[in-house]
């Protein structure tokens, strides 16, 4: 195979195998450069190291973290007021019924 850039491409003239002819082939597109470094697109500029919007929505976002907090232990404070006062509230009940069958038994039979 001749040292030229066109052989490598395979032309009419040159009908070589068909492995070494795909290897060819595939050798004409390879390119060796490397890859260039990013460049740093706020260097030049004075682009804002933070967006302004992110930082108002996350301090939203945390000001209803906050309030979801206060809120949560607030109901657990009522729901714990309302278990102890519906308990007292059975107990006062349940005495008040004791009582009143005892009243009734001594009534009934002479106690």
């Amino acid at each position: 195979m001749p040292d030229v850039p066109g052989a490598l491409l395979g032309g009419p003239h040159d009908e070589p195998d068909h492995a070494s002819s795909r290897l060819n082939r595939g050798l004409a597109h390879y390119t060796s450069g490397m890859a260039e470094p990013a460049t740093d697109s706020r260097a030049g500029d004075d682009a804002p190291l933070f967006d302004p919007i992110a930082v108002d929505r996350a301090y939203l976002q945390e000001r209803a973290r906050r309030r979801a907090r206060i809120e949560r232990s607030r109901a657990q404070r009522r729901a714990s007021l309302r278990f102890w006062l519906v308990l007292l509230g059975l107990i006062a009940v349940s005495v008040l019924l004791t009582l009143t069958i005892w009243h009734e038994v001594q009534r009934l039979f002479g106690l």
